[in-house]
């Protein structure tokens, strides 16, 4: 095999050496290039490969270790060094009838994969200095001031980093800590913005940008709307459980992306505010919402809510009545929708409106309180008073 200078090159190289179809990924199992994959076989291997190699446990240092892929034998995951440092995988695929790789394939890979090892290398400081530019546009792309947000809005056009659109959109990620446990946030809201800025990549041409700011808040950049439903989809996994989101409103500019961002972070706000019970949440969409978490929140306290309000969150109602009590106000007192957002029989919820009224000495069915207790509640979940 004649030298190459580029990856891309060098690995088909070797693949046509072996005669076999290669995946190459970095040190975490994401894939970064791959051979051509001629027949069916290949193709169905490959897809397979690339819906699940980054959810693989990563070997340990060093180690090579073998993959079972259904139907189509199994792969094995050889370690990829530069002079200094583990730096990724090869995978080479075995078939269902090969216990390991023939000896005449480990002379070829042991030949040229310290090759493959050094050139994975230089693209990972490639990429790792691309990355510190790009992020360091982003951060004054969505800033706050104006002649940083425009010279960054050229620079992202010019370089091509980001498509010219009629319309873009910013979207914020964060962990919520009342989800669990979180050893890592700013490393959760790291590996949600790859995830996004990966599928998008592998399923289709367009073009976004993602980085995580200083305070650990993610920010991604999309020309066009961002749909609410797949960007669920994208976060409904189980490493990513903490994570939630809030879409920013169109804007015609990219030198505007800033003021979507900034909806998109109080879109944010609520969702976690309020205990979503979806990971999404989006500006256009949050109704008296947009007004309320535009307020003052942190100088309230309990003394700044009506008198109702106050006499609620002072009852001791505890989580499920309390519950009960938003979920009520949030279908404007409809039995049937109640009901139906809590899961429970219509008889259950009587009871507890029962209870609630008996501890609280306030009515919440009654209409002419509703709208006071509906925006004094939300209000008070907004500002972490409940």
């Amino acid at each position: 095999m004649a030298p190459s200078a580029d990856l891309h090159d060098t690995l088909q190289d070797l693949s046509e050496l072996l005669g076999r179809r290669l995946v190459l990924t970095d040190e975490r199992l994401r894939v970064v290039g791959y051979s051509i994959h001629e027949t069916e076989a290949d193709r169905v291997r490959l897809s397979t490969v690339l819906a699940h190699s980054d959810a693989w446990q990563v070997p340990p240092a060093g180690t090579e270790q073998v993959r079972d892929l259904p139907g189509h034998g199994t792969i094995r995951l050889l370690p990829l060094r530069d002079n200094r440092q583990q730096v990724g995988f090869l995978l080479v695929p075995c078939a269902p009838d090969e216990a390991d790789l023939p000896e005449a394939a480990r002379e070829i890979l042991a030949q040229h994969t310290p090759t493959l090892g050094m050139l994975l290398s230089l693209r990972s400081l490639y990429a790792e200095r691309d990355h510190h530019r790009m992020s360091g546009l982003l951060r004054d792309l969505v800033g706050d001031t104006e002649a940083a947000r425009r010279t960054a809005a050229e620079s992202f056009l010019r370089e091509g980093m980001l498509g010219a659109s009629r319309n873009y959109s910013a979207v914020a990620l964060g962990c919520d800590a009342e989800l669990g446990a979180l050893p890592d946030p700013d490393a959760t809201v790291e590996l949600a913005v790859e995830s996004v800025i990966e599928f998008v990549a592998r399923t289709s041409t367009a073009s976004l940008v993602g980085a995580v700011l200083e305070d650990g808040v993610g920010v991604l950049v999309f020309p066009r709307a961002v749909v609410a439903e797949r960007l669920e989809r994208l976060l409904d996994r189980t490493e990513l459980a903490t994570i939630r989101a809030g879409i920013g409103p169109l804007v015609g500019d990219l030198d505007r992306v800033a003021d979507s961002f900034r909806r998109a972070r109080d879109a944010l706000r609520v969702n976690t505010a309020t205990r979503s019970p979806v990971h999404v949440s989006v500006w256009d969409s949050l109704g008296i919402d947009r007004v309320l978490v535009r307020l003052p929140l942190a100088a309230l306290g309990p003394d700044d809510l009506p008198v109702q309000v106050r006499r609620l969150l002072a009852a001791g109602l505890g989580e499920e009545l309390l519950g009960t009590v938003e979920a009520y106000l949030d279908c404007g007192g409809d039995v049937a929708a109640t009901t139906g957002a809590l899961h429970i029989h219509r008889s259950t919820l009587y009871y507890r409106l029962g209870r609630i009224g008996a501890l609280a000495g306030v009515d919440i069915a009654d209409p002419v309180l509703r709208q006071e207790l509906t925006i004094g509640m939300r209000i008070a979940r907004l500002a972490g008073i409940v």
